[in-house]
């Protein structure tokens, strides 16, 4: 056996001409959206902006890990640019998870919005995620609220 090209005599580490001469069949490529890591695909991360009076609101749906931390960065900075002197709330409601990637974009957006002049704010925070936000003390640089209402409504003096 050569282990250097990969042949650990598994049928499914044989390369895929001297399975079909063994009667075992090659599994098809198939294209995902995620990494799959050890058989599991992960998790995505859905980004929609809706923009209110008062400012614009990124709904984030899923998770924030190394994968989907440059889909996240442009987003934020995108809607902070395009909000100067506004606000921009990250309605966390449907976010299930955020790792030190995404702990880095919101650092860096928080820096973003002083320089922008505007206000970043986080709203609906689930349980995991306000406590890593707590254990970071990300929760004292940019302002967490309960709801998406309550973060468009607060006045700036408040938030900033």
């Amino acid at each position: 056996m050569n282990h250097q090209l990969g042949y650990r005599g598994n049928a499914l580490n044989v390369p895929v001409e001297a399975r079909a001469r063994r009667g075992v069949r090659p599994v098809p490529q198939t294209r995902r959206a995620r990494p799959e890591y050890a058989g599991v695909a992960m998790p995505d991360l859905t980004i929609s902006s809706t923009l209110h009076d008062a400012g614009r609101v990124l709904a984030l749906d899923g998770e924030i890990d190394l994968a989907t931390e440059n889909r996240f960065q442009d987003a934020v900075t995108g809607a902070l640019v395009t909000q100067p002197d506004g606000r921009v709330v990250l309605d966390c409601t449907d976010l299930r998870f955020i790792d030190s990637s995404g702990l880095r974009v919101l650092i860096r957006a928080h820096k973003t919005a002083r320089e922008q002049r505007a206000v970043l704010a986080i709203a609906s925070p689930i349980p995991r995620v306000m406590q890593t936000l707590r254990i970071t003390a990300l929760d004292t640089r940019i302002p967490v609220f309960g709801t998406v209402s309550e973060a468009l409504a607060a006045p700036k003096s408040n938030v900033s």
